[in-house]
């Protein structure tokens, strides 16, 4: 119960940051935004309807749409980041004291794209799903198998080629910044922002180097039973997730352990277990 509270308030929270970035510094510095919020500048700009009210319209659309077309749990997922955004959006759109907080553009484009980020990476994890034209996408894979990725680029690529009509260069340019952070900091939210790096020595003096990765390395390892391709003679591989800040130390120590040993690194996004996510 607890849990499940704790992923129902971080969905919350990630709603919250999101809102707060495209509400106060994104559209307060006429920076155009992707997705459903994209939409509702638009129809602001050509309908004049506010964009908090065209999220929330949207949002419901794509929501029955789901409901019809998608699994009703995944929808359901949905529903409290399709309340909680418009909500939060019109909130931080109307309230005084959130107007020109930040009046640099660039800066504001920087610190929206790690908000936006941040918060799909808090609401993923959390087990939810921030709605919106995900559902579209999802809908049209589901009914066409076009990839999903494919279809919410195009989308969002409209949206965004819709504004640059009444945008100069500059804030579109901004906006493009914006996307590639966001994307950027979802990554590593959803990483845990952990920088590791895939450890792999093959070596017929693994048990010294097995001895230098417990003890000085103070690493795990796992030991894979190889065949050298050209002799035929069995050997064992070492293989050790890592941080990078350990990584020359152990490098050399290897190196000064067998002179001819074949390294491999490789950079890790995220990795499990005792000696990582759980205690030793």
């Amino acid at each position: 119960m607890r849990e499940r509270l704790m992923k129902l308030m971080m969905i919350i929270f990630g709603n919250v940051m999101i809102a707060f970035a495209v509400a106060v510094l994104l559209l307060d510095n006429h920076i155009i935004a992707g997705g459903v919020s994209g939409i509702g500048v638009v129809m602001n700009h050509y309908m004049y309807l506010p964009v908090s009210i065209t999220v929330g319209v949207v949002n419901v659309i794509l929501f029955v749409l789901g409901w019809v077309v998608m699994d009703k749990e995944f929808v359901m997922k949905s529903l409290l980041s399709s309340i909680v955004f418009p909500v939060m959006l019109g909130f931080f759109q109307n309230n005084p004291m959130f107007k020109h907080v930040l009046d640099d553009p660039l800066l504001a484009a920087v610190l929206a794209g790690c908000l936006i980020g941040i918060g799909i990476g808090l609401v993923i994890r959390s087990g939810g799903s921030t709605g919106g034209i995900d559902i579209i996408a999802l809908c049209v894979n589901k009914k066409t198998n076009a990839p999903t990725h494919i279809v919410m680029n195009f989308i969002d690529l409209t949206i965004l080629l819709l504004q640059m009509s009444f945008h100069d260069i500059t804030h579109v340019t901004y906006g493009i910044v914006t996307v590639v952070l966001t994307a950027f900091m979802m990554n590593k939210t959803l990483s845990n922002g952990r920088q590791l790096a895939q450890l792999m020595v093959i070596s017929d003096a693994y048990e010294q180097m097995k001895q230098v990765i417990l003890n000085q390395g103070d690493a795990g390892l796992t030991f894979i039973e190889t065949e050298k391709g050209y002799s035929g003679e069995k050997s064992k591989l070492i293989l050790t997730v890592v941080p990078y800040d350990k990584l020359p130390m152990l490098k050399q120590m290897i190196k000064h352990i067998d002179q001819h040993a074949f390294i491999v690194v490789s950079h890790v996004d995220e990795v499990g277990g005792r000696g990582f996510s759980l205690e030793r």
